[in-house]
């Protein structure tokens, strides 16, 4: 999140969401599209702890999942789906227990291990988050069980926690089907807008 959104009053934080609400197309669902110089127009995304500036991938939708947002392929319902991809966010400062975001990250691969105990973690060449200027990590996850076998995570600093971009896949090849999407989708990303004040 830039410096102006962290001094912003929670007032005006209100204001700002409800002039940006006003604004949205009901046949868009929570997907804002907001006016850009290239073809396409870039989006401004709801979850469920404020405004996420980043692409809905073409082909997929937003619904109803776990996370800040969730989001599947047109015309999938999510018990049928070999691959999603949902946003979440984990509190990172001084007064919590992870200090920063390698902290987060190690404490993440940690408890992945202890919740799977076949499981892999491999470090991936960071992401470079052009629009961003800044490169995020990325580390790939697998399970060795067949529910939610393998998973790529994103990790993004942001002002107070990590935001986290992941892409969950059912088996190798929907995984690898899906990369390229998944990374289009994280390179896309903008900044945030958290609800409140975010902490320091």
């Amino acid at each position: 999140m830039s410096s102006i959104f962290r001094k912003l009053s929670c007032s005006l934080c209100m204001g700002a969401l409800i002039g940006i609400s006003a604004l949205w197309a009901p046949e868009r669902g929570m997907a804002q599209k907001l006016p850009d110089k290239t073809s396409e127009p870039h989006q401004m995304i709801l979850t469920k702890d404020g405004f996420v500036a980043i692409d809905v991938p073409k082909g997929w939708v937003q619904t109803e999942g776990p996370g800040l947002a969730f989001f599947l392929p047109e015309g999938v319902e999510a018990e049928n789906a070999e691959a999603w991809i949902y946003i979440s966010s984990a509190p990172v400062g001084p007064n919590e227990e992870d200090k920063n975001l390698n902290s987060y990250i190690q404490s993440d691969i940690s408890g992945y291990k202890q919740r799977f105990k076949n499981a892999t973690v491999h470090k991936e060449d960071d992401l470079l988050l052009s629009e961003m200027k800044q490169t995020a990590q990325v580390y790939t996850f697998e399970s060795g069980e067949t529910h939610n076998a393998f998973e790529q995570v994103v990790y993004i600093p942001d002002a107070g926690r990590v935001l986290i971009l992941a892409l969950s896949a059912k088996n190798l090849e929907a995984l690898k089907g899906t990369l390229a999407t998944f990374h289009a989708f994280a390179k896309s990303y903008r900044g945030s807008m958290q609800m409140g004040s975010p902490k320091e």
